[in-house]
């Protein structure tokens, strides 16, 4: 698929912090006074910073080092030189880099942290991912339509009210900015779907609107009806023994430059209209060069997965979701076996995980239950690369590399396996996430020591939260009120259960 231009990105909205421009600049040569006095922030144990040298008003950026994940492996003492215009400028060894930009800021953190490429959550509803599930969630859909309009004798469930950015209304912003955080808290710095708000996580989504230019980042043509509204009752004749129902041609002209993202096959394998859904589609994705992905995919078999592997269509996987909604997930011992990319995805809060990492310990369990073996390599690659081609934004997210964006997650790491510190970092773990080289979360003290006092502290996370509250004139204790009976932005205890229940055939 055409990929676009890395330099066309649409960050050009995000800024730095005045003091994070002065600190990468040389300006400010000494830490900033701690509440009490200090004239030096307390002592860090995982990482050394030094400011960057004075450059006459040049911006020399900021070197992390650390145990780096790469797209060709985890390196030991490496060195990530982070630009102040979001991207990465260079990758390599530690002292290598540190002797091409000798002016630059430093935190070094070799030894005690690893450095990874932020995880791409390749299908989210953030409108509505605010919410709890509801009480009467249970795995026995059959398919989506089933629970989305109460056919077929099952319990409807109605989706929770979207929330939709609005520049004047506080409390919509707190909810989303909640949810964006907790994505962020979860080891995310992108996620596709349509919501969210400007500023904050990488969201991604196709630009149909004005205000879409400033609220995505990057396009991907994210669908959540590929046929109809009411599959089921369309398809009810041609299930029943009668003639194949003809769908509308699609309303939007195929768009060969941007990754094609839609929900097919949500249904178990015994239902008629997920297995023709997954026949139409796999048909289509045979005569474009575009680049075609599909979400969830329950009704999926082996047959169709080497169909995906021949005409590379990736699998956007959210076992939580799919177990709690119909009992059974995809095939993932089918699907690996044929070589389908796989990419990792919460979907929603009203039946999916909370946030990436929780995603990543379903994922777990779903293999182990069905005896594959899943490296938390293999599950970082889903999290990260693979979900940047689901999307077709590879050249630009979910990998370290020389002009991709600066969306990095810095956790702690002091022995075992770095792949699992970057899976499993609780909040007290996250040292940083930088998106598109603005620090969103800094643990303490390196938030005063990269940026003084603009971090603010919010009850239940231990990193703080930098330049991003008094973006949308909130304090903590609004935003905090405004997301009283929301998710919280530190809690999985209420999400829906990963667990099988049917069986694939």
């Amino acid at each position: 698929m055409p990929s676009a231009d890395r330099t066309t990105t649409g960050s050009a909205r995000r800024y730095l912090p005045i003091s994070m421009l002065l600190v990468l600049s040389g300006v400010c040569a000494m830490p900033k006074s701690t509440a009490a006095g200090s004239s030096e922030p307390a002592e860090d144990p995982y990482c050394e910073f030094i400011p960057a040298a004075s450059t006459d008003g040049q911006i020399p950026g900021l070197i992390i080092g650390a145990e780096v994940l790469l797209p060709e492996g985890s390196r030991a003492d490496h060195g990530v030189h982070i630009r102040f215009n979001g991207s990465i400028g260079a990758v390599g060894d530690f002292a290598a880099a540190r002797a091409e930009f000798p002016n630059a800021a430093v935190l070094d953190c070799r030894g005690t942290a690893v450095l990874s490429p932020g995880f791409v959550n390749a299908h989210e509803h953030p409108a509505y991912s605010y919410a709890f599930p509801d009480p009467n969630l249970n795995p026995d859909y059959v398919h989506r339509d089933e629970w989305r309009l109460g056919i077929n004798g099952k319990v409807k469930l109605p989706p929770p009210p979207g929330y939709y950015f609005n520049p004047g209304d506080r409390r919509t912003a707190a909810i989303l900015l909640a949810m964006e955080l907790r994505h962020v808290l979860g080891g995310a710095t992108a996620i596709a779907g349509p919501g969210g708000v400007p500023g904050v996580i990488r969201n991604i989504n196709r630009h149909r609107r004005i205000g879409d230019l400033e609220l995505y980042d990057m396009e991907a043509d994210v669908e959540v009806f590929p046929y109809s509204f009411r599959v089921v009752e369309d398809l009810r004749d041609e299930c029943a023994g009668g003639p194949a129902y003809r769908f509308p041609p699609p309303a939007r002209a195929d768009l060969p430059f941007m990754a094609y993202v839609p929900h097919v096959g949500e249904g178990r394998t015994t239902s008629c209209a997920a297995r023709a859904e997954v026949g139409r589609y796999l048909t289509r994705v045979q005569g474009s060069e575009r680049r075609y992905s599909l979400v969830h995919g329950v009704a999926t078999n082996r047959e169709d997965y080497a169909v995906m592997r021949q005409f590379d269509v990736a699998l956007v996987w959210s076992p939580r979701s799919n177990l709690a909604l119909y009992g059974e997930t995809v095939d993932i011992a089918g699907a690996l076996d044929q070589g389908v990319r796989i990419a990792l995805s919460t979907d929603w809060s009203p039946s999916g995980s909370f946030n990436m990492r929780e995603e990543v310990k379903c994922a777990r369990r779903v293999a182990a239950d069905v005896g594959v073996a899943m490296p938390s390599e293999a599950l970082w690659r889903m999290s990260t690369v693979n979900g940047a081609y689901a999307l077709g934004l590879e050249d630009r997210l979910g990998a370290i590399e020389p002009g991709f964006r600066a969306d990095l997650v810095l956790v702690k790491h002091t022995g075992g396996d770095p792949y699992d510190a970057a899976l499993t970092a609780t909040d007290r773990e996250v040292l940083g996430v930088w998106i598109d080289a603005k620090p969103i979360l800094l643990a303490e003290p390196l938030d005063r020591k990269l940026l003084g006092s603009e971090c603010v502290g919010l009850e239940g996370m231990a990193p703080r939260v930098c330049g991003v509250l008094e973006a949308f004139e909130l304090s903590a204790r609004s935003f905090e009120d405004h997301n009283a009976a929301t998710v919280p932005v530190n809690d999985a205890s209420r999400q829906a259960p990963c667990e099988f229940r049917h069986p694939r055939p």
